[in-house]
């Protein structure tokens, strides 16, 4: 069931008649216009985001309906090919480095964000839910970064990973048990990035991406 500040949005959606492909007001407009503070606000965009029900670009502002295949992120035909164990080992490499400058860059909003995703990843249930929260999560982080390369690297390992060969596998290997334990390390990270902990954040960034290689060990042979 939808909470009360989503289904606030949504009757504004219909009493105003808007359609797919229109402009929602800018925040701090549509937040006073539904009585709701903007960290609500952003938690129900980041949610309506994730289900595709809108889009936001750094010029276009907030959307509805799909982002158009034109402003998808372009994945280098490399990643499209690279095997597991080579997407496991760029991650390594970049993704503690990531959570260390979401640290030292993220807003208020961007913190709430990854809050909502963290949580999230605690909550869900089946996997497509999971799979989808978790590659939100390791996104909020790098768009915290204020760096546009870093993002377009973190979304590409994230549409790598869905593929087919990869999701079946993780969807065989990784059970409740396993996605609660790395629910509790993605709060680790997120608490770790709010106190401006920058040595911490990339310490449980790796810590988490280790676990995650090991449990998917099936995956790298």
């Amino acid at each position: 069931m939808d909470d009360p500040a989503s289904l606030a949005l949504q009757e504004f959606i219909a009493r105003n008649d808007l359609k797919e492909g229109d402009r929602l007001p800018p925040e701090r407009e549509l937040a006073l216009e539904l009585d709701m503070s903007r960290r609500e606000l952003r938690q129900v965009l980041a949610r309506m985001e994730l289900e595709g029900r809108i889009w936001r670009g750094k010029r276009n502002g907030t959307l509805l309906g799909n982002k158009p295949p034109s402003v998808n992120v372009s994945v280098d035909r490399s990643l499209t090919r690279a095997s597991p164990r080579a997407i496991m080992e760029c991650r390594l490499l970049l993704e503690p480095a990531v959570a260390a400058l979401a640290a030292l860059n993220a807003s208020e909003s961007d913190l709430a964000n990854i809050e909502l995703c963290a949580r999230r990843t605690a909550e869900v249930t089946n996997d497509a839910d999971w799979t989808r929260w978790d590659g939100a999560f390791h996104s909020a982080i790098a768009e915290s970064t204020r760096n546009g390369v870093v993002e377009s690297l973190i979304q590409s390992f994230n549409l790598a990973r869905t593929r087919a060969e990869w999701s079946a596998t993780r969807v065989a290997l990784v059970k409740p048990e396993t996605r609660r334990q790395e629910a509790a390390q993605h709060r680790a990270i997120m608490e770790a990035i709010r106190r401006r902990d920058g040595a911490g954040a990339s310490q449980a960034m790796r810590d988490h991406l280790l676990g995650v290689r090991d449990d998917l060990a099936a995956l790298f042979v």
